[in-house]
């Protein structure tokens, strides 16, 4: 809950100078781009992500820290309150609360909350990446299974 609590609080901070070097060191062209196009906090939850990747002995593997950059990139445009809302309802059906077509913004925000991997994973496809990137991206909210690097990539995301 003090997670929660902490990620509302933070919402409206943007990157740093140090996050948009992160992303420059790691990602160029239409990656990096990818990355400008995300919202400024999904930009700073994402160089931290990395940087705590870094620091825990992982800068050597440019596919996990690409992923770490860019494993949100499929949220799109997002209002604080469609976040909030997309944690507190997550475990309600889909159809309940989510519509791509809906003519309410918020049940279309959720709708992308929910299918942020799999669109994120197409996004990186489209702009490039490598295929273990992408695959990171589409499987980072699934069970890691015997699958170190995305457990770690699950780690790191949860721990920023």
């Amino acid at each position: 809950m003090l997670d929660r609590v902490r990620q509302v609080r933070e919402a409206s901070i943007g990157p740093d100078a140090d996050d948009l070097a992160l992303a420059r060191e790691f990602l160029a062209g239409d990656l990096l781009a990818l990355f400008g196009a995300q919202e400024p906090r999904d930009q700073r939850h994402s160089a931290g992500t990395t940087r705590w990747l870094i620091e825990h002995g992982h800068a050597s593997d440019h596919d996990l820290l690409v992923a770490a950059l860019l494993h949100d990139a499929g949220k799109g445009a997002q209002r604080t309150r469609d976040r909030i809302v997309h944690v507190l309802t997550e475990w309600l059906p889909e159809p309940l609360v989510a519509a791509e077509a809906s003519r309410f913004e918020m049940r279309r925000a959720l709708a992308r909350s929910r299918a942020h991997s799999q669109r994120g994973a197409e996004l990186l496809v489209a702009a490039g990446a490598s295929p273990r990137v992408v695959e990171l991206t589409r499987l980072h909210h699934r069970p890691a299974g015997q699958d170190a690097m995305l457990a770690l990539l699950q780690r790191a995301d949860a721990a920023t």
